[in-house]
């Protein structure tokens, strides 16, 4: 009966200090100790740590990270900055490496050049193409707007706002119910376009993201 505890903490193990780690193509600085399990291969940093990924120029930092070798980077209260400059906060976000997305939840906010304080209960970042999706309910501080979803492409400064939404910056005000698409064409952080009804060419980049 007394083996088995002995047999579980055999299969930890726990490492001081702050040695860095390669993960799955990224580069792991632990600020604290790190606890390996031997059966699973996870690692646990209770104390958090930072994260990059030169390849997509990702980078994280969290109070507390569990990594899975070749499959995912869980953080807790993390703060991730991306290539084209986008800045996201969150209390929970799971990086999946063969996905190449980061799923952020738990009340999320987002804030880049175009959009300023955007706000969602979920919000996933397609690492290799750019990508924002932000959902369950949506509201921007600038430009100020709210909807359902938003899909925002930062290589062609366009997003997509789907309804049940509303936008109000300057003379630019709309409205529409469930099921409305409003495409928005950014200058800065300044919306200089808008189609409410944009045809499905328009929409073909966006379709992947708008599930």
């Amino acid at each position: 009966m007394q083996l088995r505890p002995l047999f579980a903490a055999a299969l930890a193990l726990t490492l001081g200090g702050a040695q860095a780690l390669t993960f799955g193509g990224l580069s792991i600085t632990p600020r604290g100790e790190q606890r390996l399990n031997l059966e699973t291969g996870a690692t646990d940093l209770p104390q958090g740590g930072a994260a990059t990924d030169a390849r997509s120029g990702l980078n994280l930092t969290a109070e507390r990270l569990n990594l899975l070798p070749g499959q995912t980077l869980n953080a807790q209260r993390a703060t991730v900055t991306t290539k084209q400059g986008g800045t996201l906060k969150a209390p929970q976000l799971t990086y999946d490496l063969k996905a190449g997305t980061v799923t952020a939840s738990g009340g999320v906010t987002y804030s880049d050049a175009r959009l300023r304080g955007l706000s969602a209960p979920t919000l996933t970042l397609n690492v290799k193409t750019g990508f924002v999706t932000a959902s369950g309910g949506v509201k921007a501080q600038t430009p100020a707007l709210s909807g359902a979803a938003l899909v925002f492409d930062p290589s062609t400064m366009q997003a997509v706002l789907t309804g049940p939404y509303r936008v109000n910056q300057g003379t630019l005000k709309a409205d529409a119910p469930a099921g409305g698409r409003l495409l928005l064409v950014f200058g800065g952080n300044r919306v200089v376009r808008a189609t409410e009804q944009p045809d499905a060419d328009s929409l073909a980049r966006f379709t992947p993201y708008l599930k």
